[in-house]
């Protein structure tokens, strides 16, 4: 019952904190996808929910470790306030008895992690960056919007005062291509997009307009016409995008170990296996939070807890920046790969049993409980010095 009801303390700020920190990551990836595909002229919505979705596995591997440690500092906070960890412990349940149900969750969270990590993220960032190739670098829909400036392929730039609903019925075009370091500029008072005789491509037929070509050291020539089928067929096929694996970062934990026993793919060893190394380090942190966030709670029971969540906030992003450096060092081959990733794991598990242990031996004199009021002094001293002194 103790750990059922321990459990529910955490789940609901769980999956509060998770759909945040979720949502507050891909807002701004989602902001720069809207502006890439304005820029390239792509009226298909649909991508950018489907490359929206192709991003989650990604950042929720990010955010898991934030969510789960908010939510342990959240519940601990709460067994304080109504003064039932004071009622638990007295009635001789140890602080590692309240540990333990938030461990298995961490666990349990590990498992997860390792699967979106192993599997489902390598798989989903091929399909974003095949999307975004489709997006970006494929055939050109052939839908003008108004007022817009669309890179349309073959070095083309296409733009139209007016277009009607279906985009094929253009007013006021105009038309720049880049051909060997020199311009062309076509400009006409309408223009109509119809299949070609052989229905495989699009051609724009233009109407009461002119044509200018640059020369290099000579007067450009400008052409008058009256009707123009302009000489580039745009493709309605998509060229293919390439096959997974170009990355490491696309490759699942089978793939990985394969390439790194047998040495089947063009990718070095090094790489593969501080990319491995480095997956299974951060699944294999989730259990060590409660161990971390146990003592910045009870510290924070006799401080401000915005202190508390500071200090983790600079230990998370610490440990997640020393991974990066160790997986880069490896990847690079300054070092040996599983060595560089796994330093900051046993240094960071190292810190947190530390913690959790002088917090379970002397839990109002731990060393955590100094050092987090020595920063709230700290912080004290330097509002009052900055506050503006009054006027006798």
């Amino acid at each position: 019952m103790i750990d059922r009801y321990l459990l529910s303390l955490v789940a609901r700020p769980l999956v509060l904190s998770l759909v945040v920190v979720l949502v507050a990551l891909l807002l701004e990836r989602v902001l720069r996808l809207v502006n890439i595909l304005a820029a390239f002229g792509s009226s298909q919505y649909w991508l950018l929910g489907a490359l929206t979705a192709t991003l989650v596995p990604h950042y929720l591997g990010l955010a898991l470790a934030a969510a789960f440690f908010v939510a342990l500092f959240v519940a601990m906070i709460r067994l304080g306030d109504g003064s039932e960890l004071d009622v638990l412990l007295a009635s001789g349940l140890s602080i590692w008895r309240l540990t333990v149900p938030f461990v298995l969750l961490g666990c349990a969270l590990a498992i997860f992690s390792l699967a979106l990590y192993g599997f489902l993220n390598p798989v989903s960032r091929y399909d974003y960056r095949r999307l975004l190739h489709s997006a970006i670098e494929a055939a050109w829909d052939a839908h003008v919007p108004p007022n817009t400036f669309v890179k349309a392929g073959h070095g083309l730039t296409i733009a139209a005062d007016t277009v009607d609903s279906t985009g094929r019925k253009l007013l006021g075009v105009f038309i720049h291509r880049k051909l060997d370091g020199l311009d062309e500029v076509t400009s006409a008072e309408s223009g109509t997009l119809v299949l070609s005789p052989d229905r495989a491509h699009l051609q724009l037929i233009l109407h009461d307009g002119a044509f200018v070509r640059e020369h290099a050291g000579l007067v450009p020539d400008t052409v008058r016409f009256k009707n123009l089928t302009f000489g580039t067929k745009f493709e309605l096929d998509s060229p293919p995008f390439r096959d997974r694996g170009n990355s490491e970062r696309e490759l699942t934990f089978p793939e990985l170990w394969r390439g790194i026993a047998k040495g089947d793919t063009e990718l070095p060893a090094p790489v593969l296996k501080a990319e491995l190394a480095d997956r299974i380090v951060r699944s294999l942190a989730l259990p060590l939070l409660p161990l971390l966030a146990i003592p910045l709670s009870f510290a924070s029971r006799r401080g401000s807890r915005t202190t508390g969540l500071i200090v983790a906030a600079v230990l998370l992003v610490t440990f997640n920046n020393a991974l990066q450096l160790g997986r880069d060092l490896g990847a690079a081959g300054l070092g040996w790969p599983v060595l560089t990733v796994a330093t900051p794991f046993l240094v960071f598990a190292a810190l947190s049993i530390w913690l959790y242990l002088s917090t379970m031996q002397r839990p109002v004199e731990a060393p955590v409980v100094r050092v987090i009021a020595r920063v709230e002094a700290m912080a004290s001293a330097l509002a009052t010095r900055l506050r503006p002194k009054r006027r006798a």
